[in-house]
């Protein structure tokens, strides 16, 4: 009895202990009597029956999951871990140190190989949980900058050399794959060609990575001669200078001069400086490169009974001036610009002497004004300009041959500059558009009368025109074309002036040019020559235009017909009548001088100038030779005259 009831105080003692467990830990216990095998089950929560959830299952990230790394570069990674308050890893290379290293805090560093790595984050928490990323760690490999080229012999070329798939060592070895054959290049890729012609490579070999190399080609030309011009038309004793041009090599570019005729082709000194003999023919000027002899170029003189000599030079560069044939035969050359201001001076041409000389200054500076010899043998300098917009001049003046000074006339209605003055039958001249003070183009025109020195106006232009050209015809009207209109648009059409009625009516289009010629031929037409048209919009940008095309007006029809083209383009040269009828055309930025004959209606090339000049003047003087006066060449001013026979 005692026996039982120290047991059921045992049991009972028991569960006071489970419960007072119970609430103090707030989970589930199972105790055991070891009397009677009782047991009792208490829950937490009021005694609720339900099992705890299990704990959440560890993973691990890594992040990149895969990357290109180059060989030395560094690369960061990061891992992720989840399921656990340890969120610590492990970093390690799957391939040993093969695969390059690893910080504990996963800064990677690839090894100087290449190949496919992988790193590994394994948990602290829980070995068995990893995370891999794969990693490429490419090749070295080099490219040379350019990667071909043509470099001249001797001449020196710049290569560069870009060394990708490492950061270990991106320095580079440079050679000559043809070794000294090939040129010699430097250990900053700076090669030098040699002095043969070929096909050589200049080779960048890795430091960091022998096996890897880039390769340049470099082709060295043959060395070659041109020589300019390539072909001339001279007359006797004709000068040339030609220019040769060594190409291929910058080691030797001077050249020896020949005529392949010998002294019976004439004669050239070794700076090109070639003199036709007096005997017409063809001949062959040769430049022979020195270094290389085998190399050279030819060029074929054609030698004419008629051509430009060079004679005594002004006194001082002139371009847009005027030259007039005075009554004693000499020749007024008067104002023009310098190249940098206007010029008030004027000199004479002498042709007995073939020189110039200074004679009394103009009342005025002026350029791009007219000169006209009236029937007195005085000569009417009108209008211009002095170089600058608003310096337009209505001021006139006349030169006196017999005390050779410039006295003031006029003025005129209206400034000028750019226009035409055509002296009249009755004695009179006509000024007709140009350039104002205050408008791009004229329409106006006026009559000068000497017997007076006074200008009233005439019957005005259809179109306002300057840069044109105008000629007396045979019937005693004057013919007016061309030209520029407001915001240089170029023009075709042509006027008839009529001094009975003092009026202009239209007549026949040509081709629309400016700054060319237009000149009475025996036949009783009239030639319009060359000048420029413009291509472009000219409020924007345009482009002058030199033009070889020739129109023909014919009067008895009132129109213009085209007629056969210069051999060149000639834009702001000049055309003279010579005494046999034909017209010589000369310069207008080029050296070529040209005839045309009016009987077959064609153009040939005659001797040339020594200078190729525009803006110059030409004048025929009383022993038919034609004296060629000033200009321009490359916008330079001259000074140097020559003479046509």
């Amino acid at each position: 009895m005692v026996s039982a009831e120290r047991e059921t105080r045992e049991a009972l003692s028991l569960r006071e202990d489970a419960d007072a467990m119970k609430d103090k830990l707030g989970c589930w216990s199972l105790l055991g009597a070891s009397v009677g095998a009782v047991m009792f089950l208490t829950g937490c929560g009021g005694g609720s029956s339900a099992l705890p959830p299990p704990p959440s299952a560890i993973t691990v990230t890594v992040s990149p999951s895969s990357a290109m790394v180059d060989q030395g570069a560094t690369q960061a990674f990061r891992a992720s871990v989840t399921g656990t308050t340890n969120t610590a890893v492990t970093w390690s290379i799957q391939e040993g140190p093969a695969g390059g290293s690893i910080t504990s805090a996963g800064a990677y560093t690839a090894p100087s190989t290449a190949g496919t790595f992988h790193i590994v984050a394994t948990s602290q928490a829980d070995s068995s949980k990893s995370a891999t990323a794969a990693i490429t760690v490419p090749p070295v490999s080099v490219a040379v900058s350019p990667p071909a080229t043509m470099v001249d012999q001797g001449a020196t070329a710049s290569f560069s050399a870009n060394v990708s798939g490492t950061v270990i060592n991106t320095s580079v070895t440079w050679s000559v794959q043809e070794g000294a054959a090939g040129g010699t290049v430097s250990s900053a890729g700076a090669y030098t060609a040699p002095l043969t012609a070929g096909v050589f490579h200049v080779v960048a070999t890795s430091r960091a990575d022998p096996t890897k190399s880039g390769v340049a080609t470099t082709t060295v030309p043959a060395v070659s001669v041109s020589v300019s011009p390539m072909s001339d038309t001279l007359g006797p004793n004709g000068p040339r200078t030609f220019v040769a041009t060594v190409s291929g090599t910058v080691v030797n570019t001077n050249v020896t001069w020949s005529i392949v005729e010998g002294t019976a082709g004439g004669s050239i000194t070794n700076s090109g400086m070639y003199t036709a003999p007096t005997t017409t023919g063809t001949f062959h000027v040769v430049a022979t490169d020195v270094a290389d002899p085998s190399a050279g170029a030819e060029a074929t003189v054609t030698v004419v009974s008629s051509g430009f000599a060079p004679t005594d030079n002004m006194e001082t560069p002139r371009a847009g001036h005027t030259a007039t044939l005075l009554p004693n035969g000499k020749v007024l050359i008067a104002g023009g610009t310098d190249g940098s201001s206007t010029l008030q001076s004027a000199e004479i041409f002498d042709p007995a002497t073939n020189t110039f000389s200074a004679t009394g200054n103009m009342t005025s500076a002026r350029v791009n004004h007219t000169a006209t010899l009236l029937a007195n043998g005085k000569v009417l300098l009108s209008g211009g300009d002095q170089g600058s917009p608003g310096t337009v001049l209505a001021t006139v003046e006349l030169y006196d041959p017999a005390t050779e000074t410039f006295a003031a006339t006029g003025p005129m209605v209206f400034a000028r500059t750019l226009h035409t003055a055509t002296l009249l039958a009755n004695g009179k001249v006509l000024l007709s558009g140009g350039s104002g003070s205050s408008a791009p183009a004229l329409a106006t025109a006026e009559l000068y009368d000497p017997a007076t020195g006074t200008f009233t106006s005439t019957g005005s232009l259809a179109f306002a025109r300057f840069n044109h050209a105008a000629a007396l015809l045979a019937n005693g009207k004057v013919l007016v074309a061309g030209g520029d209109l407001e915001s240089f648009a170029v023009l075709g059409s042509a006027e008839l002036y009529d001094p009975a009625l003092g009026r202009f009516n239209g007549t026949g289009s040509m081709g629309s040019r400016d700054t060319f010629t237009l000149t009475l031929l025996p036949n009783g037409k009239a030639l319009a020559a060359g000048g420029f048209n413009v291509v472009g919009d000219c409020t924007t940008g345009c482009s002058q235009i030199p033009l070889s095309d020739v129109d023909l007006y014919d009067p008895s029809a009132g129109a213009f017909t085209a007629a056969n083209n210069m051999v060149h383009a000639h834009g702001g040269h000049t055309a003279t009548m010579l005494p046999s009828g034909k017209v010589l055309i000369v310069g207008g930025g080029t050296f070529a001088v040209e005839v045309f004959d009016p009987a077959s209606g064609t153009f040939s090339l005659t001797g040339s100038l020594e200078v190729a000049r525009t803006g110059h003047t030409a004048t025929l003087l009383n022993d038919a030779r034609v004296l060629v006066t000033g200009g321009l060449t490359g916008g330079t001013a001259l000074s140097t005259a020559e003479i046509y026979k």
